[in-house]
């Protein structure tokens, strides 16, 4: 998904990103939660060992394609159907997420060496098991008190869904919990792409074209926003199998002024109250208050 989507954006058909991802099973309170960190370099490698940088991607295309090609992987394998991939669609959340938040600078060392750390880091903090009682219930808390909704209860009083930073567990369940993160023997949960993998590094030692990487001197190697953006369209074409920069009414050509993404929420208001399709949500009727009982 990354290579076709810098490929894309770099009219590059043959650039290489370099990218290292890690795979992580534990959420905070050290429940299942399967996800993929990964360290992506801001640019391709090109055929002749230049580094070629583009300016920040915006999320959608990633997340789309991505949501595109693990619907295809479970219908080609008899998973899921087509109406279970249009009731996904519909959903107001469909679990698939990217955030590309977090940037490293080039010669920020240390950062990169936190990243590398987070990235490895063990599912179970001693730091966070603030209790163990006298039944040997252990207490756990989420890293930095953050609050969440996690799928378990606390406690028989306190139901799964509410947020919360804590989790209450018996002392079989925290086993339970902590070693169904252990990997299974020669399973590897980090891997190592494009411009970075194993294949790729053992060409450059043998004298492949690639061995020293070069930052691009000239525009026709690393494209302009305004490139990029004209290159976004084919993408969101390719996944919405519809033109985005063809107007509805007339059918011209439109241009892209800008894009918004989900926590541009102010934003999305004002276009949206512009446009008269804001809907403000309707006013709640006060709580009924019973009559009082005469004895």
């Amino acid at each position: 998904m990354v290579r076709e989507v810098y490929a894309s954006v770099s009219d590059q058909a043959n650039a290489e990103p370099g990218m290292i991802g890690a795979i992580q099973t534990f959420g905070d309170l050290i429940h299942w939660h399967p996800h993929i960190h990964a360290l992506v370099c801001e640019g391709v490698f090109l055929p002749d060992g230049t580094f070629a940088p583009l300016p920040k991607l915006a999320t959608e295309p990633f997340l789309k394609l991505w949501e595109q090609e693990v619907f295809g992987l479970l219908l080609a394998e008899g998973k899921i159907t087509e109406e279970i991939v249009a009731n996904i669609r519909s959903w107001q959340h469909s679990g698939f997420s990217v955030d590309q938040s977090v940037r490293v600078e080039a010669q920020d060392t240390e950062g990169l060496q936190r990243l590398i750390e987070y990235f490895l880091r063990c599912p179970f903090s001693q730091a966070r098991m603030i209790e163990v009682t006298g039944e040997g219930k252990v207490l756990y808390k989420t890293e930095h008190n953050r609050l969440g909704r996690f799928p378990e209860a606390a406690s028989e009083d306190l139901l799964a869904g509410p947020k919360r930073n804590f989790q209450v567990f018996d002392p079989l369940d925290f086993l339970a919990e902590v070693t169904q993160h252990i990997p299974d023997p020669g399973e590897h949960l980090i891997r190592y792409y494009g411009f970075y993998s194993n294949k790729s590094r053992g060409l450059r030692t043998q004298g492949h074209p690639q061995a020293v990487p070069a930052v691009a001197q000239n525009s026709a190697s690393a494209p302009s926003a305004k490139q990029v953006r004209k290159r976004w369209a084919a993408l969101i074409k390719q996944v919405y199998e519809i033109d985005p920069l063809s107007c509805p009414n007339c059918g011209g050509e439109m241009k892209v002024i800008s894009f918004i993404e989900r926590n541009h929420s102010e934003v999305i208001e004002r276009i949206l109250r512009h446009c008269g399709l804001w809907e403000e949500a309707p006013a709640r009727d006060p709580p009924s208050v019973p009559e009082p009982v005469m004895r």
